[in-house]
């Protein structure tokens, strides 16, 4: 199997789990008397086209049953509105702090972008070390 289709096949698993607790989350609100009605469509931001594309398609040729199912699943939460996803780049996916390292100024953008606090004193010294800024993040 090439790596390609892993990679897709794990990524098919992530929306099913996302997209099981997204309509999950629609149904808790279906409920509250005073929420608006309609509701809105889920958006999923990702950052794999190729993914995305398959999740669209109405042609699944995988040989696996579980990813079969998983895109099952993913094509009607997307059939029947309740999630949509939309394509954002890398380096825009304010979700990367939560999935792998950043550099200290990546910190930084995606603190803004999710509009958190900063956790990170800024020294105005740019020209820190690994270790400085190691020990600037600790919470």
């Amino acid at each position: 199997m090439c790596s390609s289709h892993s990679t897709i096949e794990s990524e098919f698993i992530n929306i099913a789990t996302v997209g099981k607790e997204a309509k999950w989350l629609r149904n808790m609100l279906f409920d509250i008397k005073f929420w608006p009605q309609p509701m809105s469509i889920i958006s999923l931001y990702y950052d794999s086209e190729a993914t995305m594309s398959r999740a669209y398609s109405n042609i699944y040729n995988g040989k696996s049953r579980h990813i079969s199912i998983r895109y099952g699943y993913i094509r009607e939460l997307i059939t029947n509105g309740v999630i949509t996803i939309v394509y954002v780049k890398s380096v825009n996916n304010l979700a990367d702090p939560l999935t792998k390292g950043l550099s200290i100024d990546m910190v930084r953008k995606t603190t803004n972008g999710m509009e958190l606090k900063p956790v990170i004193k800024d020294t105005g010294n740019r020209n820190l070390t690994s270790d400085q800024q190691e020990a600037y993040l600790q919470i």
